[in-house]
C-alpha cells in the first residue's frame, strides 16, 4: 500500500512537470524543464528507498528549476522522516498559503489538500526552546547545533525539532561550556548558559613581552609614583570628578544603534503581522454573516501564523531596543562627574509596539 502511495505520488509530481511546460509565466527553457522532471524522479525514488537527505536535495533542486506543490511536498515528508519537523512545516505552510488558480492540475490541489492534513499531524509534536546568554557585557554569539541564532532571538522562545539539541555561547574575553538539551514531543524547554571570564584570554595590557627591549615591567606600571617607562605618556590624574571615559561614550553610542536596530526590526515584524492579520480577515467576510471561506480554510491558518511569528519577533525586537537605549542611557549617566550621576536616575520601560526610557538626568 505504501509503495503504490509513493508511485502515485511519482507520477502526480510527472505531471507536475508536464504541465509546467506548457505555462508561459515560468519562462523555463526546455533544458531546465527536462533536468527538473529528471531531479524528481529520482527524488521521489530516493524517497521510497528510505534516502531521505538525498530526497530533500534532489527536491530541492527540482523545485530550483521549476516550482510545483509536490515538489515542496516531498520535502517536507522527507523532512519528516528526518525528524526535521520545523523544517517540514514551513514547507507545508508555503504549500498550504499558495494561491492556486482555476486552471492548475489536480496534482497542485492534490498536493495542498494532503500538506494540510500532514501539518496538523506534525503540529503537536514541534517543541520550543528559550535560550538565555548571561555574563558577558558585549556582544554574544549563540550557536544551536551548529547554526548561529540572530542575537534578536537570544532569551525568545523560538520552534525547535523534538530530540537533542547542542548548545554553544561565545563572547570576547568569555567561555561557557557547551550544554546539550533533550526536548520531548510538543515541550516548552528553557535553558541558560552563563559566559564566564576567560582567563587564558590576552589582554591589551600585557602585549608586549616581558624583558624585551623597551617592555615594561609589571611594577614599573603599576607601583604609585613610578616614573612611565621611555616613550610612555604620562598617566592622567584622577580628579575624582567622574568616568570621563570615551569607552563609555563609545559603548553608550553603540548601545544607542543597537536598540534603534531593534526597534526598526520590532516595526518590520509589527507591520507584517498587521498585514497577515488583515488578509486572514479579508477572507473571513463572506455575506450573510461575514463567515469565513471554508475553501480557504488553509490560506487563512497560515495567515493566521504568520502573523503570530510575526507579533512574536516584533516584541522581542522592541524588548531589545528597549534594553539596549536603556544601557545606552545608563552609560551616558555614569560617564557625567559624580556629583551629577548620584543624583540622575533611568527606569526603561516596554510596551507591545513601543518601548523607551524615562528618568531624571
Amino acid at each position: 500500500m505504501h509503495r503504490r502511495a509513493i508511485s502515485s505520488a511519482l507520477g502526480s509530481a510527472a505531471l507536475v512537470l508536464v504541465c509546467a511546460m506548457t505555462a508561459p509565466v515560468m519562462a523555463q527553457t526546455d533544458e531546465q524543464r527536462a533536468g527538473a522532471r529528471s531531479l524528481a524522479t529520482d527524488g521521489a525514488t530516493a524517497f521510497n528507498e528510505g534516502r531521505f537527505k538525498d530526497a530533500v536535495d534532489l527536491f530541492s533542486k527540482a523545485e530550483s528549476l521549476v516550482h510545483a506543490p509536490p515538489h515542496l511536498l516531498f520535502i517536507a515528508r522527507a523532512n519528516t522522516k528526518l525528524g526535521q519537523l520545523v523544517k517540514a512545516r514551513e514547507a507545508y505552510l508555503k504549500i498550504g498559503r499558495e494561491q492556486l488558480s482555476p486552471n492548475s492540475p489536480q496534482a497542485f490541489r492534490d498536493a495542498q489538500a494532503a500538506a494540510s492534513r500532514e501539518l496538523a499531524a506534525i503540529e503537536h509534536k514541534i517543541g520550543s526552546l528559550a535560550v538565555k546568554v548571561e555574563g558577558a557585557p558585549d556582544a554574544k554569539d549563540l550557536q544551536i547545533d551548529g547554526n548561529a541564532i540572530p542575537s534578536v532571538l537570544v532569551g525568545a522562545s523560538q520552534p525547535i525539532d523534538p530530540g537533542e539539541h547542542h548548545l554553544e555561547a561565545v563572547a570576547t574575553g568569555f567561555r561557557a561550556q557547551p550544554k546539550t538539551i533533550k526536548v520531548a514531543d510538543g515541550e516548552k524547554a528553557s535553558v541558560t548558559i552563563k559566559l564566564e571570564v576567560d582567563p587564558t584570554a590576552a589582554s591589551p595590557a600585557m602585549a608586549s613581552t616581558p624583558g624585551a627591549p623597551g617592555a615594561a615591567s609589571p611594577a614599573a606600571m603599576t607601583s604609585p609614583g613610578a616614573a612611565p617607562p621611555p616613550g610612555m605618556p604620562a598617566p592622567t590624574p584622577d580628579t575624582g570628578t567622574g568616568g570621563g571615559s570615551a569607552g563609555m561614550r563609545i559603548g553608550a553610542y553603540s548601545a544607542f544603534g543597537l536598540g534603534a536596530i531593534g526597534i526598526g526590526v520590532g516595526t518590520v515584524f509589527l507591520l507584517k503581522a498587521s498585514s497577515n492579520r488583515s488578509k486572514a480577515d479579508d477572507l473571513c467576510k463572506l455575506p450573510p454573516d461575514n463567515h469565513c471561506d471554508p475553501t480557504r480554510k488553509a490560506e487563512i491558518d497560515g495567515y493566521d501564523s504568520d502573523a503570530d511569528s510575526a507579533q512574536t519577533l516584533a516584541i522581542v525586537g522592541y524588548a531589545v531596543g528597549g534594553a539596549a537605549v536603556a544601557t545606552g542611557v545608563l552609560l551616558l549617566v555614569l560617564d557625567k562627574p559624580s556629583s551629577e550621576a548620584k543624583s540622575a536616575h533611568i527606569t526603561p520601560w516596554i510596551g507591545l509596539g513601543q518601548a523607551g526610557v524615562s528618568g531624571r538626568f
